[in-house]
Formats: structure tokens, C-alpha cells, sequence
């Protein structure tokens, strides 16, 4: 920015009675306007020490009481300053910032006691010690306002009433030291706010920056919880694609691409002798006749009811699959063929035992079942030939009946006849 954009910065900023510039976002304002208030009340207290400084040290030929009540006035202005900043402080609005004229206004009361002070003792002073004691009043005040970078309106506004007087007061002398000195004091003044008009435009410089991550960062944030919105979408959609795809649409079985991905490890199990794994096939006993004369929809409902009535006697960790059409596969872990015949009698007294209800009323209903155990010699596909051959058996033996694949026949058990359990069999 330009000395002359900056010069018709603080003229606006003046003009509306603000200490900080107004051209700028209202939440630049508001930091500056914190700023400008927290070096305030910090340079209230090195102002009290320099001016004591001044008026003890410097101007000693002058009378002890108006130094004294100098310095009061000046402390009562920084108490009461200190007060009306803590106050503004906990009003201050970031949408709407606006300054507090009274504490402004002691803000520059302050500042011209420094250029009033010693045109005020000078008929007590020598000219030498005039001269020390005008120099520190400048010395000083420029130190504080330097400080004052946030505030670019408030700090010309202070140098003008702390500088100014005393630049007449040497001029008026008639001395040509005082005049060299007031030259002197001019050309400081310009480099010093020079300085303090480069330090503004660095610190907006900052502001508008640190402005503009803040906006990055919250649009990085929004990006984010975007991104993981979308993500959990696509986790969600990607997970009912897996489970469509692993899952039979009428029933919500699994089907045979689950059973492909399944059974490959349990596979490995198995020829290790660490697993012992049977296989149910069952099918549905006359399941043409009922869709023949219930039609295709009690047909399915028959299809789901026989399902659920499947999985009530299965554990968590066996597998219970629709292979197609009428033919369903249970697939026993941890269980020899003895077991799984039992199992199988269980499965079978269960759908037979129960009445399906349909929108045709209640369709009975029976399976008929293969049973084989996985041997450790053959791959998936072969013991679900042997169980599909053990059903075909006892689809042709009558139906409604649980059929032993004939290579496994040396594995059963023979068990005692009792009473089928009505819960879950293994």
C-alpha cells in the first residue's frame, strides 16, 4: 500500500472517530482494536515510570508540587483507562467492533501531557535543562509510539499531540538551537512514522494471511468431513454390493459365490485333518406341485419360510446357502457324518413338523436330505457331488427322508433311538 493510500486510510479511520483503520474485514478490526487496547493499558505503566523520570530527573530546578500533581493526573488517567479497557475488552463484538471515545480520548490526554509538561515548567528550567528535558519528552514519546503499530490513526493522532506543541514551543523561542532542534525533531517524527506505517502494513499483511489459513483450514475441514461422509456412503454401498452380490435376492441365503469364497480356506483345514466338515444338500419334496398350484409367489414364500426353518438349528459359525430354484446346502464345521445325520434328521423333522403360512393358507411341506463328509483327499466340489447323490437317493427312496453318501457309510455311529432335542442340535 502507498504512504498516499495509507495517509487516506487513517483520514477515513479519523474521520469516524476510530483509533484503528476501517477498511478493512470487521474481524481485522476487532483484533486490532484488542491490540491496540492491550499495549494501551502495557504502555500506561511505562508511561507513568518515564514521566516520573521526566519530572524527577530531568526538570528537579522545578517546583516539587506541580510535578507532583502532574504525575497524579497522568496516574488517574492510566487507572481510569485501565477500566474503561477491561470493560471494552468483555463488550468487544468481532462482527461489529467500535472503539470507546472516552477512552480514546484519555488515550490522547495522556500523550499531550508529554508535549505540555515541559512548556508547562519551562519558566523553572535553564536552558540546558530545558533543552534535556524536551529531548526526553521526544525520546519518550517516540518509543510509545512505536508501540502503538496496531493503531496507525490512534499512534499519528498521539505523536501530533505530544510532538506538535513542543515543535512550536522551540520555534517561538527565537533560539537558533531550538530551531536546528525543532528541524531535528521533524524529520525524526517523519522517519518515525515512516517506520510505524511499514510496521502496520506488515501486521495487516499477517492478519489477512492468518485470515485466509483460518478460511483454508475450514474449508479443508469441511473437505474433510465431506470426504468422510462420501466414504462412509461408499464403505455403506460398497458393503450391500458385497452383501448382494454374496446373497441369494429372495431368501437372503448365501449363494454359491459366498460358498466359492468360504469353503477355500475351510478347504485347507480340512486336508490338514484340523477341521472335520459335512455337507447337507437338501431339497424341497414336490416344490413343482406347489408352484403349479399356488402359483410362483407362494412358491417363494415357501422357499423363505423353509429357510428360516433350516437356519433355527444351525450354530454361527456353520453355513446355511441356496444353491437355486428348490436345492438349499448346509454346511456342518466341526462335525463328522454320524453327527451330521443327526443334524440332518433334525433339519428334516423340523420343516416337516411345521405349517407354512401362506396367502394360499397352510402348505405342508418336507425335505429331503444327502449327507457326506468332507474327506481330506477331495476338493469342495466332489463332496457336494457325493451329498447331492445321497439326496438323489433319498428322493427316490420315497422323500421326506435323510440319505448317508454310501462312501461314508464306515463313519457312522450307531445311536440309540430318542427323542429329537427343539433346539439347536450341535
Amino acid at each position: 500500500m502507498s504512504l498516499k493510500a495509507n495517509l487516506r486510510s487513517v483520514g477515513a479511520a479519523l474521520r469516524r472517530g476510530s483509533p484503528v483503520v476501517v477498511d478493512v474485514p470487521a474481524g481485522v478490526r476487532c483484533v486490532l482494536l484488542q491490540r491496540y487496547m492491550d499495549l494501551s493499558m502495557r504502555n500506561g505503566r511505562l508511561s507513568l515510570g518515564s514521566f516520573a523520570i521526566l519530572l524527577f530527573g530531568f526538570a528537579y530546578e522545578a517546583p516539587l508540587w506541580p510535578r507532583l500533581a502532574a504525575w497524579a493526573v497522568l496516574a488517574a488517567v492510566f487507572a481510569v483507562r485501565v477500566r474503561l479497557a477491561r470493560r471494552m475488552l468483555h463488550r468487544l463484538d468481532p462482527a461489529d467492533p467500535r472503539p470507546d471515545r472516552l477512552y480514546d480520548a484519555l488515550v490522547l490526554l495522556a500523550s499531550s501531557v508529554w508535549g505540555l509538561a515541559p512548556i508547562a515548567l519551562q519558566p523553572w528550567l535553564s536552558q540546558t535543562n530545558l533543552f534535556c528535558t524536551i529531548y526526553a519528552a521526544f525520546v519518550a514519546t517516540s518509543l510509545l509510539t512505536v508501540t502503538y503499530f496496531a493503531a496507525l490513526p490512534a499512534g499519528v493522532t498521539m505523536v501530533g499531540a505530544s510532538v506538535l506543541p513542543l515543535i512550536a514551543f522551540m520555534l517561538m523561542q527565537g533560539s537558533v538551537a531550538l530551531a536546528v532542534l525543532a528541524l531535528g525533531t521533524i524529520v525524526c517524527v517523519a522517519a518515525l512514522l515512516l517506520r510505524v506505517v511499514s510496521v502496520h502494513e506488515t501486521l495487516l499483511a499477517a492478519l489477512a494471511s492468518e485470515r485466509q489459513n483460518a478460511a483454508l483450514v475450514q474449508e479443508l475441514q469441511l473437505y474433510r468431513r465431506m470426504l468422510e461422509t462420501e466414504n462412509a456412503t461408499l464403505g455403506s454401498s460398497l458393503r450391500d454390493a458385497s452383501q448382494a452380490a454374496n446373497r441369494d435376492p429372495l431368501t437372503g441365503l448365501f449363494n454359491r459365490r459366498h460358498l466359492d469364497g468360504f469353503t477355500r480356506p475351510l478347504g485347507e483345514l480340512v486336508r490338514a485333518h484340523q477341521e472335520e466338515v459335512s455337507l447337507c444338500m437338501i431339497d424341497v419334496d414336490h416344490f413343482k406341485q406347489v408352484n403349479d398350484r399356488h402359483g410362483h409367489r407362494v412358491g417363494d414364500d415357501v422357499l423363505k419360510a423353509v429357510g428360516q426353518l433350516l437356519g433355527a438349528r444351525l450354530r454361527d459359525g456353520d453355513c446355511l446357502a441356496r444353491l437355486g430354484g428348490e436345492e438349499f446346502l448346509v454346511l456342518l464345521r466341526n462335525c463328522n457324518v454320524s453327527r451330521a445325520r443327526r443334524v440332518a434328521e433334525s433339519l428334516r423333522h423340523n420343516v416337516a413338523a411345521s405349517q407354512i403360512h401362506t396367502d394360499a393358507g397352510e402348505v405342508p411341506v418336507t425335505v429331503s436330505v444327502g449327507v457326506a463328509q468332507w474327506a481330506d483327499d477331495e476338493d469342495f466340489d466332489a463332496v457336494v457331488g457325493r451329498a447331492d447323490r445321497a439326496l438323489y437317493e433319498a428322493k427316490h427312496s420315497g422323500r421326506d427322508r435323510v440319505e448317508i453318501d454310501q462312501g461314508d457309510a464306515r463313519r457312522i455311529v450307531t445311536l440309540p433311538p430318542d427323542s429329537l432335542p427343539s433346539g439347536t442340535l450341535h
